[in-house]
């Protein structure tokens, strides 16, 4: 459901601003009061907004599919653990194979490598010529079929068991905001972070003011009989709550706001990277995403790897985070519920 309890602290900030610091404040000169009370409305009007665009508009819901991919279906019918599909050749003159397995979770896998790296005795066995594992090769480019949603899933992308859908770019499920954070509003939660941290922290420097001007001996009781006043009480809590809002909340903003230069998901940082990616962290860094050769028509380098420094990486993940488009959140049914659970 919308995020009430966020709702209410922000407007509960407010009013403990509003009527503690704004109505009692002297204004020094006194035509900054206009100035300082529109800031104090403004600012929980704007993260209002952000909360909203993050819980309401679309956070990169994949639309799931009604039939199972016919490539699946004849994968699932050959009655084998692995499977080696079609054979082509890409753009650069490399021959490659299309290899379908399941992984550990029975969800089936769709790798495309290099003809070379085929086990020469055993094609379909569960190792390439070198040793390795298809779905960790450095050279393979992998995708998963979700079986919930029947899906290819994108590069990065993820089946919240939460929302019910896949997501694109999905970073994490925020249960604080009630909405998976992806690709499409990573941009609004990134700024729900910074503006509520900005907010906290004008809120402080007003409750700061006030205290001091309570304790002034011309502007208020003085500063021998103001340290057990209830307006100083009052403020001191509020400033000391404000204070570690604005760092904890301009922290987490930085922080996302790094991971997405980065291209780097929190479900990636936290070890649960699909294979097949390494973190485009460093100039030889081999980056396997939406933007792989496979994706664009070709591929680039030997066997077909990708090589992408952390800049090129980062300015593609922000391109694609910061300027996916708009939309309201899309009214598909979850797809953890049967068909005739369903309220048409």
């Amino acid at each position: 459901g919308p995020p009430l309890g966020i709702l209410a602290i922000v407007w509960v900030a407010f009013l403990v601003q509003w009527l503690v610091v704004v109505d009692g404040m002297v204004y020094e000169p006194a035509s900054s009061k206009l100035a300082w009370r529109a800031a104090v409305i403004a600012l929980p009007c704007v993260v209002t907004l952000a909360l909203w665009c993050v819980h309401f508009l679309d956070p990169g819901v994949i639309p799931p599919k009604q039939e199972t991919d016919p490539e699946v279906a004849w994968y699932l019918g050959q009655g084998r653990p692995v499977v080696l599909g079609e054979r082509f050749t890409d753009a650069d003159g490399v021959r490659r194979a299309v290899r379908f397995s399941k992984d550990f979770r029975g969800q089936t896998v769709k790798t495309i490598l290099p003809e070379t790296l085929l086990h020469p005795e055993d094609p379909e066995g569960p190792l390439l010529a070198d040793g390795s594992a298809p779905e960790f090769s450095q050279q393979c480019w992998t995708v998963r079929h979700c079986k919930t949603c029947r899906v290819w899933r994108p590069p990065k992308a993820s089946h919240c068991a939460v929302c019910g859908h896949c997501m694109a770019r999905f970073d994490h499920h925020c249960p604080v905001v009630g909405a998976c954070i992806a690709q499409r509003n990573m941009r609004w939660f990134i700024a729900l972070l910074i503006t509520g941290g900005l907010a906290c922290g004008a809120y402080f420097g007003g409750a700061v003011v006030r205290a001091m001007q309570v304790c002034d001996s011309e502007k208020g009781v003085g500063r021998e009989k103001c340290h057990g006043t209830w307006e100083v009480i009052v403020l001191g809590i509020y400033a000391a709550i404000l204070l570690y809002g604005a760092l904890a909340l301009l922290g987490a903003g930085l922080s996302y706001a790094s991971s997405v230069l980065a291209d780097v998901t929190t479900k990636e940082r936290l070890g649960k990277k699909p294979p097949g990616f390494e973190k485009g962290l460093g100039a030889e860094a081999k980056h396997w995403s939406a933007k792989t050769a496979f994706a664009r028509g070709g591929g680039a380098g030997n066997g077909g790897e990708k090589k992408i420094g952390w800049a090129a990486a980062g300015m593609g993940a922000c391109g694609e985070t910061c300027f996916a488009p708009v939309r309201m959140r899309p009214n598909h049914p979850p797809t953890w519920l049967e068909p005739e659970q369903v309220e048409m």
